[in-house]
């Protein structure tokens, strides 16, 4: 019997890019990242009017997230992927010890809802929409009122 090699397809292989993405964010581990992240990314980020570019721009969002809550971890709950784009739902969660976007430290957990875009091309990330739910986010922080709750 002869054992045929089939090679992934290109949502497959994206799905593992991905999963090593995932570990970067978490542990901040530069070494994974230059291994999947274009030297050309572009990154769309809500803490920046303009999109961030190359990895250096890359590392200065996640230092800033992590340096304002150095135990913050992204989970996946689902992704969608379709030739050579990834839709990913995270759930991130953290405690903000440090300031962050003006907010002193407030000691408080946050827990938020994102929703990010990824566009790959041979195996590295070179476009990310990020989509945080900065709102929640600062509604957990105090920065801004929460909603009164409903009666």
């Amino acid at each position: 019997m002869t054992k045929v090699m089939t090679m992934p397809s290109v949502t497959d292989a994206n799905k593992q890019v991905m999963e090593q993405f995932i570990r970067f964010i978490n542990t901040g581990d530069k070494s994974i990242g230059e291994a999947i992240i274009s030297p050309d990314v572009i990154f769309y980020a809500p803490t920046s009017p303009e999109p961030l570019h190359g990895f250096n721009g890359y590392i200065a969002v996640l230092d800033m997230m992590r340096g304002a809550m150095p135990d913050v971890q992204w989970k996946a709950e689902e992704f969608i992927a379709e030739g050579d784009k990834v839709m990913i739902r995270f759930t991130m969660s953290g405690t903000q010890t440090q300031p962050f976007m003006g907010i002193p430290a407030t000691g408080k957990a946050v827990k938020v809802t994102a929703m990010n875009i990824y566009q790959l091309k041979d195996g590295k990330i070179i476009r990310e929409h990020g989509l945080p739910d900065i709102f929640t986010m600062l509604q957990q922080l105090g920065a801004i009122p929460a909603p009164a709750p409903q009666q």
